[in-house]
């Protein structure tokens, strides 16, 4: 199982590398986290056949797939489902997408929910774990340079850094307000940001280590 689990996240790699690229070179058009989500799916779909190299493996991935945590069930955006023989392990992928401009052509709004929803989302990933028994992958895509190259970090936003070089090590714990409504969110894994630019776009994929 080891070996085919390593197989899916370097099939996973190459189709987040080739979704960076197509988007930084105007081939697939992303405006809202719902196309992010749908385009880089069919580039996984269509290749995740290549992993299976034995008869007893089977790989599918599944969309907007319902995993229970503390009572309640939370739509994770994709989960990759890994079979050999009689096991069963579960990938899941949640992804962000920020763009300057809302299709309104005005300057989008929401920048503090947006870096502490990358945040949130990596809590959720590490929630799953019991579930899936596979720590997840978070994808996250934007073309504002702030938010990778800030000038300043103004504001207590800025406690869910999300900037190019930020290391969390060994968790963290944080209780900044989000739009005036109180949060707890703990991490038990490490990250590392580091952010992949192609033309205007930047791109970041963070998967934790214990």
């Amino acid at each position: 199982m080891e070996e085919l689990i390593n197989r899916v996240n370097e099939t996973i790699n190459l189709c987040w590398d080739s979704f960076c690229a197509k988007v930084g070179g105007g081939l697939i058009n992303v405006n809202k986290e719902a196309s992010m989500q749908l385009n880089f799916a069919y580039i996984l779909k269509n290749s995740i056949d290549l992993v299976i190299y034995e008869q007893d493996e089977e790989v599918s991935i599944e969309l907007e797939t319902g995993i229970p945590i503390n009572g309640k069930l939370r739509e994770c955006d994709i989960v990759v489902k890994i079979e050999k023989g009689k096991e069963i392990l579960y990938l899941p992928i949640e992804m962000k997408c920020h763009k300057y401009l809302a299709s309104s052509g005005k300057p989008r709004g929401a920048q503090d929910l947006f870096k502490f929803g990358v945040y949130e989302d990596l809590e959720l990933l590490e929630s799953y774990v019991d579930k899936t028994r596979l720590l997840g992958i978070q994808l996250t895509m934007t073309n504002s340079r702030n938010f990778v190259f800030p000038k300043r970090k103004n504001g207590k936003s800025w406690d869910y850094d999300i900037s190019d070089g930020i290391e969390i090590k060994n968790g963290i714990e944080l209780n900044t307000p989000i739009g005036g409504n109180p949060i707890s969110l703990k991490l038990t894994n490490s990250y590392t940001f580091k952010w992949n630019q192609v033309n205007e776009f930047y791109f970041l994929k963070l998967q934790g280590k214990r």
